[in-house]
């Protein structure tokens, strides 16, 4: 009788096995986007802040958040041209301008981009330094990817300090950026170095050109390989 239960409980156990494994593999994060799926690669570039929204200010009051944004979003842009020819570029912002937290993401999703990478600068009333890059709090593994291999990228042309990939805001860990939650593609907030650091500042102003490299080669290369 014992075999008997045996022999009939296996096909039971074997089919609860299978049906975990698809629930599983449905509710996991996929790490093979098709980025080409519709037949584009596209990339859409959020440069922080702008028109009468100046973002963060250094101790002077005098170097604005929205002006380094749009400098390096712009630098970005134009080496993933040169450097990326199949990718489109895609800006929120090309000028001064403020588009709200909703048209950001808007831009990104009506054109269906494939990548958003959005450009902010750190700020502090202590003596913070450094560069972290934000991702969604449930941790894709694709956002999580591209906000590792930018952050790799700009270390290697030199950083103040390396404060890492992080997951939800810098209030909660649970919360997330409304960029990062309300676009439909793999997202990443960089924040470039603190504004408030005369080290941070000095470091952006001589590597603009070089982190903006970093920037293009870390996206370019996670669409297209």
């Amino acid at each position: 009788m014992a075999d008997k239960k045996a022999r009939n409980s296996k096909p039971i156990f074997i089919a609860a096995v299978i049906v975990t494994v698809v629930i599983i593999y449905l509710f996991l994060p996929n790490d093979d986007i098709d980025f080409m799926s519709d037949g584009v690669l596209r990339v859409c570039l959020d440069a922080g802040h702008g028109g009468d929204d100046p973002g963060a200010t250094d101790q002077g009051g005098v170097r604005l958040e929205k002006d380094d944004c749009l400098r390096l979003a712009l630098a970005v842009e134009e080496h993933l041209k040169n450097d990326f020819p199949d990718v489109d570029v895609v800006l929120t912002r090309g000028g001064d301008e403020y588009p709200s937290l909703e048209d950001r993401c808007d831009t990104a999703n009506d054109c269906k981009s494939d990548l958003f990478v959005s450009i902010h600068r750190n700020s502090s009333e202590g003596n913070a330094f450094g560069v972290e890059i934000w991702v969604e709090s449930t941790k894709p593994k694709i956002d999580s990817r591209l906000a590792g291999d930018i952050l790799d990228g700009l270390k290697s042309v030199g950083v103040s300090k390396d404060r890492g990939v992080k997951y939800g805001t810098a209030s909660s860990p649970t919360s997330d950026y409304y960029v990062n939650k309300h676009t439909d593609m793999p997202s990443c907030l960089i924040e470039m170095g603190f504004i408030t650091s005369d080290a941070d500042n000095e470091l952006l102003d001589k590597n603009l050109d070089a982190y903006a490299k970093a920037i293009s080669d870390a996206v370019g290369n996670t669409l297209t390989k």
